[in-house]
């Protein structure tokens, strides 16, 4: 909530930058640390009720448990086995429609997948929908041509163990972070560029 953090430090240059949640129906659609971020900066903005939804169940949501105790601590109710399918509303937000899920057989990373339970949508009242959603990496079209291998999700193919820290299979690039592993941390692909630019520097033997 970058403009939150702008209007608490003073630093926002319109007060039109801001945007406040006070006294709104908020939902929130996700299970990560984005998502938990977001609903307690709504809490901490006065909102009159915060929704988490999210598509599994808790045990298969990957935020921190800290952050989701703290969380429910703060206010926050939690709507698990919950799909968004559609926002409700012409001029503004009006609510969120939803289907149930269940959890089904897991997936080829051992993650069970959420199955949708026909008949079951409902429709959320809310004013406002904050989308907290998971990165999906997105391939350049000009990996094909420099040789540059993705995974079955589209992240590109550079292992932390391989000859060269980071090395794709073109062996004069490089890459970490999300697009290597996938939504994660700011900090950790902070560490894996640094860990990148060692191997490109081992690869030029400086």
């Amino acid at each position: 909530m970058v403009s939150n953090v702008n209007h608490c430090q003073g630093f926002e240059e319109d007060e039109s930058d801001f945007i406040n949640f006070k006294g709104k129906q908020v939902i929130v659609l996700g299970g990560g640390d984005t998502a938990m971020d977001c609903n307690r900066t709504s809490i901490r903005q006065g909102a009159k009720s915060v929704s988490c939804v999210y598509r599994r169940d808790e045990e298969n949501m990957p935020g921190s448990r800290r952050e989701v105790k703290n969380a429910r601590e703060e206010g926050v109710q939690f709507l698990f086995n919950r799909q968004p399918v559609e926002i409700i509303g012409k001029d503004k937000v009006e609510g969120i429609k939803v289907v149930e899920t269940v959890m089904g057989a897991p997936d080829e990373n051992g993650r069970r997948k959420a199955e949708v339970v026909e008949g079951s949508e409902q429709i959320i009242p809310a004013d406002a929908v904050l989308v907290a959603f998971g990165f999906q990496a997105s391939p350049s079209p000009w990996f094909d041509k420099f040789g540059i291998e993705t995974d079955a999700y589209g992240r590109v193919i550079a292992p932390k163990q391989g000859k060269f820290m980071y090395q794709t299979t073109n062996e004069k690039i490089f890459a970490g972070g999300d697009m290597v592993r996938g939504s994660d941390l700011v900090v950790t692909a902070i560490d894996e560029g640094r860990k990148a630019a060692d191997g490109i520097m081992d690869y030029l033997d400086i």
